[in-house]
């Protein structure tokens, strides 16, 4: 059963409920039951309490809280909606639970600060997490997700399970610290299986990372990560999923790692290893003194094709840890068919290794076979932050690409980045990139 909060809300906000949601919902007989009989929506109504049934967002609602979807149930948010979450407050998916947020282009789904445009900053609220029943390589398969009260679990034997399906959705200014040193990411992904949806998603001002993969695995398209001031992409304890068409932008003055790819920090062979496969990508760095482009560590693995990595001010490619080397060296690492250019403008060099290693990793990277460019310009149209245009201009060797392996089940592609031509450009129309 459906329940949506109409105009009743305002007895729901009396009795400190504070919940809203909108629309018609459908039970199992098929008939439309609202909690008093209409169909009209309370924009701005405050939710504070956790969703214990079936939900509807269909008009515009404030987080007051650290609000849980539980029960097994799902909320829906639809197209157009904007969520505007106070300091202190997140929408977390509980295991068993979904969350459907799937917008349009010309109306997608909105998570951001409630602050008023050009007074929001990182940090406004919390963001949102997603917990789900996949495996992961913590020992025992299950994880606690730090900073929450009580134990908030992820990770399971169900390799298909869903968090849900986002789509044409934006998630803005998030990154509270929930305690010291414990700040939440714009989007969080724990244990999240082969059926979520994942589609045309941006995360934008986040204080932490951008998305972060917590095991699990499933495959995402069309993402947008910008001003991300720590990772734009963070993925660990044994994810492999398949993402492709992946554009980030770092804010000049901040951000660290376009992709922070790490397997597990306690046992560094932890299986299932973490090893993505990520083709199509244009990331522009920026000039923050942590500003480098790809890291693997912690024994992670991984397949990347078809990159341009360009403009970080430190490293193109840092390698750390004797099992990472070890990935490579067996080919469990894969960069191929990547353009790579105006990177190291800080002087802290192109390719790091750990201490006292001998892996020649510039060895590995500038490899003839590997198809990299290498001092080339992508020709991009724009790189300015906060007007950013990734469409190649005519000439580009980034048009010359080759397409990935036939085992990654993406979209074919035959050039180098994330975007060809205007036409195949999915970063404009439903993006943000306003600084405040």
């Amino acid at each position: 059963m459906t329940k949506n909060i109409a105009s009743a809300a305002l007895i729901a906000l009396s009795l400190s409920l504070s919940a809203c949601t909108g629309g018609e919902g459908e039970s199992d007989t098929n008939t439309t039951n609202t909690t008093n009989g209409t169909d009209d929506c309370v924009d701005g109504a405050e939710v504070t309490a956790d969703i214990t049934e079936d939900t509807t967002w269909s008009c515009d609602v404030v987080l007051g809280a650290i609000v849980t979807v539980n029960n097994n149930a799902t909320l829906t948010i639809e197209p157009g909606v904007t969520v505007r979450g106070k300091s202190g407050s997140a929408l977390v998916i509980n295991q068993g639970s979904k969350l459907i947020a799937e917008g349009a282009e010309d109306a997608p789904i909105v998570l951001t600060s409630s602050q008023a445009p050009g007074a929001r900053s990182r940090g406004d609220w919390g963001g949102l997490v997603l917990l789900g029943d996949a495996p992961i390589n913590l020992a025992g398969g299950t994880g606690i997700a730090e900073g929450f009260q009580g134990e908030v679990k992820y990770g399971g034997n169900d390799p298909t399970s869903s968090c849900g399906s986002l789509k044409y959705l934006r998630v803005e200014f998030a990154g509270f610290e929930l305690t010291t040193d414990n700040e939440l990411n714009a989007i969080t992904f724990y244990g999240c299986g082969s059926g979520t949806v994942v589609d045309h998603v941006q995360t934008h001002m986040g204080d932490d990372d951008g998305f972060e993969m917590f095991g699990g695995g499933f495959d995402a398209s069309h993402l947008v990560a910008s001003g991300i001031g720590d990772d734009s992409l963070d993925i660990d304890q044994g994810f492999s999923g398949k993402l492709q068409h992946i554009f980030i932008h770092q804010d000049p003055a901040d951000g660290n790692y376009a992709f922070e790819i790490s397997n597990q920090d306690v046992n560094l062979d932890a299986t299932p290893r973490t090893a993505p496969m990520i083709a199509n990508v244009t990331a522009v760095g920026g000039d923050s003194p942590k500003s480098a482009a790809l890291k693997l560590k912690e024994g992670a693995a991984g397949e990347f094709h078809n990159m341009i990595i360009t403009n970080f001010n430190g490293a193109q490619v840092d390698l750390t840890e004797t099992q990472t080397e070890d990935q490579a060296a067996t080919g469990e690492i894969v960069i191929k068919n990547s353009l790579f250019f105006g990177n190291n403008r800080g002087g802290s060099g192109l390719y790091i290794v750990s201490e006292a290693s001998t892996f020649d990793l510039q060895g590995f990277v500038e490899d003839a076979a590997s198809g990299n460019l290498f001092d080339v310009d992508p020709k991009l149209g724009s790189a300015a932050w906060g007007a950013p245009n990734i469409v190649p201009a005519a000439g580009s060797p980034a048009l010359n690409g080759v397409r990935p392996p036939a085992d990654f089940t993406g979209e074919p592609s035959d050039f180098i980045g994330a975007v060809k031509d205007e036409a195949s450009d999915f970063t404009q129309g439903w993006t943000n990139y306003a600084p405040n």
